[in-house]
């Protein structure tokens, strides 16, 4: 081959290459978290490329959306985004040379021929691969891919066997992950159109662009075996490859949009926190078992050890990524907390016109208690500046707890501010019914807070404006006449 594919530059290179057919979902961006803290870890560079040449489904929104989402994530890049788009007069080049020196034949094979020769190979227990049969075809003038010869491979460089030693896979061990070239059918480079094919640009980007160290996930193994082909071919080292086990639900199957498979900007929607997005990925896989869920990026940079990574596949457990966002956000002074809801407008505007600065931040302490996301903290918030209702409350009340509530309502009312004391009023509300335990608390609770759930009643009263009792109070009153 031409030696204008750059050899290897000495200081490590990594890259991250998302395909912008869709968003950026929980298993891509732990790739994409991998790679950064690995490059992080060990002053290497990383590279953004933008795997972009099925044109049919890529689109520019994609790529927008994964790149706000990167950034979301707190994650940067040495150089990119990298189109490969952009650089078809390279890949013109190279394939001008693999057509020159006889690596590629055409193949007119239908969509719906391959799918039969497919099917056929299954039901006699043949291992699928496509058969060859277009290359002794004379050539003509008519719609066709080009392939790549594996059986000329294999004879040309005596290698039956491709191997190589996966940096995640074959850790712990003296063994390599192999395959033997006669399961590999000749494979396309060059589809219809004339656009490259992922195995082919790929392997010229990564041997351009000087890449020592590819991680991803590992439904990529078969990609990397014919990936080491044209390494093989073009005459170049290959970047070391590691693999990353796959990322499954609770359950152990596919990873689902129910069990959390959505794409990242979904999260922040929710009331998601990046560092806890982060953070969840980042641990997965057992990379980081004495770093405390929610250490900074600075130590998970430090800490960092891809030979810890575990061989098996993850589990992606969205309670624990709400038990990880949990802690974070407990761990916000309320002035930070109130700043990053209000960034996320997820915050009342009008909040000063009924609190000052303190009490509205001894409300943020006390909303943020166990709040799961950043929404579970404005639901808190609405108790004390807004005087909704959560009116499916009122369905679930027996005739007692409707007597009671009819009653505390009355009493609100009157007494407005709660003149008499928090205790007395207890105290006299309990002297009025036979009510006691978990049915009275909640149905003052509703009656006040209009909510059967929220934080301590005791320290909710003593912080929610009196006239949004009072408002609360007069709307019940019109539910329940």
């Amino acid at each position: 081959m031409s030696s204008n594919l750059v050899g290897s530059d000495p200081k490590k290179r990594v890259r991250f290459a998302p395909s912008p057919t869709g968003g950026l979902h929980p298993g891509n961006a732990r790739v994409a978290i991998f790679n950064w803290l690995y490059a992080k870890h060990y002053d290497a560079d990383l590279v953004l490329r933008v795997e972009d040449t099925d044109a049919e489904r890529s689109t520019t929104d994609f790529e927008k959306a994964i790149i706000e989402d990167l950034k979301w994530l707190g994650l940067d890049w040495s150089e990119g985004p990298i189109r490969q788009s952009e650089r078809t007069k390279r890949y013109s080049e190279v394939l001008a040379l693999l057509l020159e020196q006889g690596w590629l034949y055409p193949c007119y094979c239908s969509d719906e021929e391959l799918e039969a020769e497919r099917q056929a190979q299954l039901k006699s227990g043949k291992p699928p691969k496509y058969s060859g049969k277009c290359k002794e075809l004379a050539r003509k003038d008519a719609p066709h891919v080009l392939r790549f010869d594996v059986a000329k491979f294999t004879s040309l460089k005596g290698k039956k066997i491709i191997e190589f030693k996966d940096l995640i896979k074959n850790k712990d061990t003296n063994s390599k992950s192999s395959c033997h070239t006669a399961v590999i059918g000749d494979f396309v480079l060059v589809r219809r159109d004339g656009s490259p094919t992922y195995n082919f640009a790929v392997v010229v980007d990564d041997s351009d662009m000087g890449i020592t160290q590819v991680f991803r996930g590992d439904d990529h193994i078969s990609n990397t075996f014919r990936q080491l082909m044209l390494f093989e071919v073009f005459g170049k080292t290959a970047p070391e490859y590691g693999h990353l086990p796959m990322l499954l639900a609770k359950d152990r199957t596919k990873l689902s949009k129910r069990s959390g498979g959505i794409p990242i900007h979904e999260y922040r929607e929710m009331g998601i926190l990046p560092t806890a997005v982060f953070n969840h990925l980042a641990f997965l896989g057992g990379m980081f078992s004495d770093v405390e869920e929610t250490a900074t990026k600075e130590v998970l940079v430090k800490s960092f050890n891809y030979k810890t990574t575990a061989v098996s596949a993850s589990v992606y457990d969205i309670d624990k990524l709400y038990s990880i966002n949990s802690k974070f956000i407990a761990q916000f002074a309320p002035k930070e907390l109130t700043a990053l809801m209000k960034e996320e407008n997820l915050i009342p505007l009008d909040w000063e016109k009924l609190y000052d600065q303190d009490h509205f931040n001894s409300i943020i302490n006390i909303s943020k208690e166990g709040a799961k996301t950043l929404k579970d903290v404005l639901g808190i918030i609405k108790i004390f500046t807004s005087d909704d209702i959560d009116e499916s409350c009122l369905s679930g009340l027996d005739e007692e707890q409707k007597k009671l509530l009819s009653l505390v309502v009355s009493e609100l009312l009157n007494e407005g501010t709660l003149k008499e004391g928090w205790d007395a009023f207890k105290t006299k509300i309990k002297n009025s019914t036979p009510l006691t335990g978990g049915k009275f608390f909640k149905t003052i609770r509703l009656a006040i807070t209009g909510r059967s759930w929220g934080p301590p009643l005791d320290d909710s009263v003593k912080l929610i404006s009196a006239n949004i009792i009072i408002n609360r109070a007069q709307k019940l009153k019109k539910l329940i006449s």
